[in-house]
């Protein structure tokens, strides 16, 4: 077993990595702010509307069309249009008179690449769509590379309507100054704010005459029956109740059934104690050890995927494929291949011990910060109205949908709707690989507005809009962003989250799976305290004192 944990152990760390460089591409309510084409439209045909423009103040003139220099991250993978020539650019420089000349950079060499343009001072115009870690938004903020966003609010019109309608996108990217520098990927479509759903396989459920569970023990008996049923006919028992396409997916899933993660889930391991009031590290609570518990009851008796923890996307498609998925906490259905029709949503989180029934596993709408204007731009105010077009209601629909009258038209209902060379392409070629000839949305970490609209009502199928929908009324009423620190704590929060985050993970893995007794309980706890927790905490507190200020 030990063999096997570190296994797992290394395997969890390799994909933290992977994590951390996909964060690049930004992955996971509704906004009710909309931004205003006409105004944008109305706001670049004029001067600059803000000080701070240095042709201004040098008293040359704007030229007809300002070119940029800027750095791009390009997570559509390959096309045969270049990043900067495809059709949403000529769009935006119709709408602002701003022509940005990129420099793109792919996954694989993405991170490397953006490192070198700090480190040797090469600092473009613009930097788009290139989500970076919170931890160095605040170093070169500190440092004074990047412009506040503050002082040009009249050149941002469409994105100051997203801060006002939701105050929680302010508190995310608000930083310790009390300033705004960068541009985030905001998501409002309900299916990419609800994350793990929960799958489970319909035609298994009529097969044995099942009923949706209702609460965790309803859940325990519905997967012991599961488990003793031969759903493809093999004549092994090769049936696996649960799985998911992470470690993290069960616990997520199923914290809120336990009272845990009451403010959503941007802060994996902290929230809000409801006896005390009073910040709460979610994994020392007593409720936690009770959802390890039940977690490991499922393991020990291979109702679980004694896989689990190292699954990913590919995993679970090639076990699907087998059709030998009962319930599937995941992302989105389509993760089922084959069988992705098979599925349903569950109608309402499970109950839990205590009579909790609430679903944490929900974020705010702010997917990272991705576009960020620097202090070597000499018109700072026509390129924050450039950003800006992104957020307009023609900017929206033009970057996820492409180009009105080729890729998409208004139905009957004067709703957008995908046309055939996007839904039936006569080549064979996919949604994301016909759009990526005309766009830039793929992979995420986007300077725009993924609305249901736009976005979630056409790419993401409606099993998993339904699985999340059904959801959202279950979940926290109040929903924590990302908390945004000091140069010193966010130095002194990375050293501590190293080492406390890595022990958390280490002792999950081997409480589910029994490799360490929860006799060991109190031990746990207590060396994470000695690890350094109460400092991290008022590190935590700090931040959230001034999140909340914001």
């Amino acid at each position: 077993m030990k063999k096997q944990i570190k296994k797992m152990l290394a395997i969890l760390l390799a994909g933290a990595m992977v994590a951390s460089l996909a964060a690049c591409g930004g992955d996971s309510g509704t906004s009710s702010g909309t931004g205003s084409s006409s105004s944008t439209s109305q706001a670049s045909s004029g001067s600059s509307a803000s000080s701070g423009d240095t042709a201004s103040e040098e008293g040359g003139d704007t030229p007809a069309v300002i070119e940029l220099t800027g750095f791009a991250w390009d997570g559509t993978g390959s096309s045969k249009v270049e990043f900067g020539e495809r059709a949403i650019f000529d769009l935006a420089e119709e709408a602002t008179g701003v022509r940005v000349n990129f420099e793109v950079a792919p996954t694989e060499s993405f991170q490397e690449k953006l490192s070198l343009k700090f480190a040797s001072n090469q600092i473009p115009d613009v930097f788009f769509k290139c989500n970076m870690q919170q931890a160095d938004i605040t170093k070169y903020t500190a440092e004074g590379t990047f412009v506040a966003m503050d002082d040009y609010m009249d050149a941002v019109p469409n994105f100051k309507s997203y801060l006002d309608n939701d105050p929680s996108i302010a508190k995310s990217i608000r930083q310790s100054d009390g300033k705004i520098y960068g541009f985030p990927y905001l998501v409002t479509a309900s299916p990419s704010r609800i994350s793990p759903k929960m799958f489970i396989n319909q035609k298994w459920m009529d097969a044995q005459k099942l009923e949706m569970p209702t609460t965790l023990d309803e859940f325990y008996e519905l997967l012991k029956k599961m488990k003793e049923f031969d759903f493809n006919g093999n004549g092994e028992a090769d049936e696996i109740p649960l799985t998911a396409s992470s470690y993290l997916d069960p616990i997520t899933a199923l914290a809120g059934s336990f009272g845990l993660l009451n403010r959503g889930t941007a802060q994996q391991i902290w929230d809000i104690d409801p006896k005390t009031n009073e910040l709460r590290c979610v994994r020392t609570a007593p409720e936690y050890k009770a959802e390890l518990e039940y977690l490991n009851k499922l393991y020990t008796e291979k109702l679980l995927d004694q896989e689990y923890f190292t699954n990913d996307i590919a995993a679970i498609t090639a076990k699907s494929a087998q059709n030998i998925l009962g319930v599937v906490f995941c992302h989105n259905n389509n993760y089922m291949g084959d069988y992705a029709d098979d599925y349903t949503n569950f109608a309402a989180p499970l109950e839990g011990p205590n009579g909790d029934k609430m679903f944490s596993a929900r974020t705010n709408p702010v997917a990272g910060q991705n576009s960020f204007v620097t202090k070597n731009n000499p018109y700072p105010t026509e390129t924050f109205r450039w950003i800006d077009w992104f957020y307009s209601d023609e900017g929206i629909a033009h970057y996820f949908m492409g180009i009105e009258g080729e890729t998409f038209e208004d139905d009957s209902n004067g709703e957008p709707k995908f046309t055939d060379l996007v839904t039936n392409n006569p080549d064979g070629k996919s949604q994301e690989e016909v759009l990526a000839e005309y766009t830039v949305w793929g992979g995420g970490a986007n300077p725009s507005v993924a609305d249901d609209l736009h976005f979630g009502n056409h790419l993401i199928p409606e099993i998993t809009v339904n699985a999340a929908q059904a959801m959202m009324d279950y979940t926290p009423e109040e929903i924590w962003g990302t908390f945004n620190y000091s140069v010193e704590d966010s130095a002194r929060l990375s050293e501590l989250k190293t080492d406390i985050d890595a022990y958390i993970d280490e002792m999950a893995a081997k409480f589910i799976t029994g490799e360490t007794s929860f006799d060991q309980w109190d031990d746990y706890c207590a060396r994470i305290e000695s690890m350094g927790l109460g400092e991290y905490r008022e590190i935590v507190q700090r931040a959230l004192d001034n999140y909340e200020n914001n």
